[in-house]
């Protein structure tokens, strides 16, 4: 530094010294032109300059860079060139500008951040390279600017709106994706024609993991670059259709509903939105984003054929209630009723025959009152019959262990199919309502193994632990399908998970096909109970 000091003082002795002779006068007259040829230049170049002394201090500046920066002339000569420069770029910037001095490199460019007088940054681009006098010696740097700071704007303006729109395809929950067309198709072409290019030259050129997963791809990078034809895009018996209907609205379609079948039987549900980029009366390629609704519209057809299952059930409750009344009314009138009524009779005669004036005959009289009381006994046991049809007593009695226990001999007696049972010894803590839906979810169960299952046998647990009371019923007969389970006529299910539901329980039904079916319930305890022993049917 000492040495470039020296030659800068040395310059200014030699710039100040007196000609000795006519040929250094001559010299002189035609540096002083030169110079000021070189001053127009300075001041009136359209972009900013300076010259820079060897300790950084400008020596000269016009009035571009006075623009850029915000200083006046007089300002500018005043500071120091690391007062200008933003302290992030003064240590890159002090490097370039010694080894410039040092004469290590011819020049440098480099865009780099000053402060303006405001305080505002400005970005400009600085190209400097040394200046030399007729011996070759370093007199003073020179700094050609250019204000870039619109540019470096745009060029940030730019790139975070780039994060922001990678973020979003990045991170969308929605499906999104372009085709590329390699050559550009005619939209004036017929429909099919114009398809049967787009599944030639189309290609994807971007889409997400989103699209990607929709599809059954793990990544958007397993199928970027794919050509549409060679895609599991094209395979969808809905594309064709839907690129007509894309084509027909002139290449802009909304809310499109597709749906696509999986290998496994189910489907999944789309909603699409589709735009063509048209150029000239040429697709260029095309725009799409789409959601994938098969969750939404699963549980809207869920809830449909609820809805429709309610209703089914609704009237075959209400059809149900007027069969048991009408059975009723026929049980009561065929059975107590007439025997009732022949009661009466009876004792209309008996009456007679103790008023006769010939007396009666006690024997007579005997055989009568028999057959009076065997009717009596016939009518209360129709009456206990009509009654456990009703509500079993047995439950209300003695509770839902014992119930379930009558209710498998009742079933094993009366139709010979072997239905063993597990029941808990300790009397449970459940509720009457929860008790009825447990019983009576065994009888509907049992009375499906009769008319559906084809089977030998039936097994019946019934168990407790701290929470819960659990019922499972298992046959080894057919095995109920899927179909079967969400079928809208299958009521006597229908009923079982609405009388589990209703008391917020747990219920679930599954079958294995010639393994049997399995129905299992649980409802809550209303105290804590842990059972010890089980109960085994001998």
């Amino acid at each position: 530094m000492n040495s470039q000091k020296h030659a800068s003082k040395q310059q200014l002795v030699i710039s100040n010294s007196e000609p000795s002779d006519s040929t250094t006068t001559g010299k002189l007259t035609k540096t002083k032109m030169t110079e000021g040829r070189f001053r127009l230049a300075f001041e009136k170049a359209p972009i900013g300059m300076a010259l820079v002394d060897f300790d950084y201090r400008l020596r000269r500046v016009n009035t571009a860079l006075c623009e850029s920066l915000g200083y006046t002339a007089a300002e500018l000569l005043e500071l120091h060139l690391t007062d200008l420069t933003h302290a992030d770029d003064n240590n890159k910037n002090l490097e370039l500008v010694d080894k410039l001095f040092r004469e290590e490199i011819p020049s440098y460019r480099i865009e780099k951040r000053f402060v303006r007088k405001d305080g505002t940054l400005a970005w400009l681009d600085v190209t400097a390279l040394l200046i030399k006098d007729d011996h070759a010696k370093p007199i003073y740097g020179l700094a050609m600017v250019e204000d870039i700071t619109k540019r470096k704007r745009g060029d940030e303006a730019l790139r975070t709106s780039e994060e922001r729109y990678r973020s979003f395809v990045v991170n969308s929950s929605e499906g999104i994706l372009r085709f590329d067309i390699e050559q550009p198709i005619d939209i004036k072409l017929p429909a099919e024609e114009q398809i049967s290019l787009f599944y030639k030259y189309g290609y994807l050129s971007e889409c997400n993991d989103a699209m990607a997963h929709m599809h059954g791809y793990e990544r958007s990078d397993d199928i970027v670059g794919l050509r549409f034809g060679d895609s599991r895009f094209a395979s969808y018996p809905t594309s064709t259709s839907s690129l007509r209907r894309l084509i027909a609205s002139n290449y802009r379609l909304l809310n499109l509903e597709t749906e696509r079948l999986l290998s496994d039987g189910s489907r999944s549900y789309f909603s699409t939105n589709l735009t063509g980029i048209v150029v000239n009366g040429f697709l260029l390629r095309v725009w799409g984003v789409q959601t994938d609704h098969t969750e939404l519209k699963t549980t809207a057809l869920d809830l449909e054929r609820s809805h429709q299952q309610l209703r089914v059930l609704s009237g075959h409750l209400l059809a149900l209630r007027e069969r048991e009344k009408a059975d009723m009314a026929r049980e009561m009138h065929d059975t107590i009723g007439q025997a009732l009524a022949g009661i009466k009779i009876e004792l209309s005669l008996l009456r007679k025959k103790m008023t006769s004036p010939d007396g009666f005959d006690s024997d007579d009289v005997r055989t009568r009152l028999d057959e009076i009381g065997t009717s009596l006994d016939e009518t209360i046991v129709s009456v206990k019959a009509i009654s456990t049809e009703l509500r079993p007593g047995v439950l209300d009695k003695f509770g839902l262990a014992a119930a379930i226990e009558w209710q498998c001999e009742e079933f094993s007696r009366r139709l010979g199919t072997k239905c063993s049972y597990q029941i808990p010894k300790e009397e449970l803590s459940l509720s009457t309502e929860a008790s009825t839906a447990l019983f009576r979810i065994l009888q509907e169960a049992l009375t499906n193994v009769v008319k559906h299952a084809e089977a030998n046998s039936v097994r019946v647990r019934l168990t407790v632990d701290a929470s819960k009371v659990s019922l499972e019923i298992a046959d080894d007969g057919k095995g109920i399908t899927q179909e079967q389970i969400k079928a809208p006529t299958s009521l006597g299910l229908l009923g079982m998970r609405e009388r589990v539901e209703f008391l917020k329980g747990s219920f679930s039904i599954s079958g294995l096909h010639g393994k049997g079916t399995t129905v299992k319930v649980a409802f809550p305890l209303k105290t804590e109970i842990i059972s010890e022993s089980i109960g085994e049917q001998p």
